[in-house]
């Protein structure tokens, strides 16, 4: 008697269907991971197939990080500075769910990647277009450290909602900052700085006539 693996129809991005067995899935999914774009198929197919109660756990598990990982490195360019992902509602709903779903699961790299995603995801509440000058930077780092350690053992998080609520509350600390003159000397240096650079040009300007 021979043993047929079961194999699952994966839609593509742009409705074309693979068909692959778990292991299959698995692999494509470790080696599209190099990669943050052009996967086999949307996060929010993936994840419906790691549903699939026929699906073996430990392979749901290692697709749930690598996406967690995957759109924690898109959060993390845009965090610093680079264009930020135009999200798609059913991926995002996708991704909050593979991170709710690794809730008390103990493998490390499960852990390692809601830790990850969740700081990423509080960064991007603290995300704030003024001069990060070192005391904004080391305010903004602690912040983010305590969120992370105030919400990893919640069980279930609204990512949408957690991002809109943190931003608030970090946009208040900020304006407290300032009142309280905590930028002062950083803006000062920063003046200096500018200051400096632009006598240094007027000097490089009369050395060429």
């Amino acid at each position: 008697m021979s043993f047929v693996e079961e194999k699952y129809m994966v839609t593509g991005h742009h409705g074309d269907i693979h068909s692959l067995t778990a292991k299959q899935l698995y692999e494509r999914i470790l080696d599209d991971s190099k990669s943050d774009y052009n996967w086999i198929a949307p996060a929010s197919e993936l994840v419906k197939i790691c549903k699939n109660t026929s699906f073996p756990t430990e392979y749901a598990l290692a697709i749930k990080c690598a996406i967690l990982n995957c759109f924690s490195n898109i959060e993390h360019r845009a965090n610093c500075g680079g264009d930020r992902y135009i999200d798609k509602p059913a991926d995002q709903e996708a991704v909050q769910e593979c991170y709710n779903s690794l809730y008390q699961v103990e493998e490390e790299e499960a852990i390692s990647a809601r830790k990850r995603y969740l700081a990423e995801m509080i960064a991007r509440a603290s995300y704030i277009r003024i001069f990060p000058g070192p005391t904004f930077r080391k305010l903004r780092k602690d912040w983010i450290k305590s969120k992370v350690k105030e919400y990893i053992s919640q069980e279930k998080i609204d990512f949408k909602q957690l991002v809109k609520v943190l931003h608030n509350e970090f946009v208040e600390i900020i304006k407290k900052a300032e009142v309280d003159g905590a930028f002062d000397e950083d803006e000062k240096a920063e003046r200096e700085s500018w200051k400096k650079a632009y006598h240094e040009m007027l000097e490089k300007l009369k050395n060429l006539q």
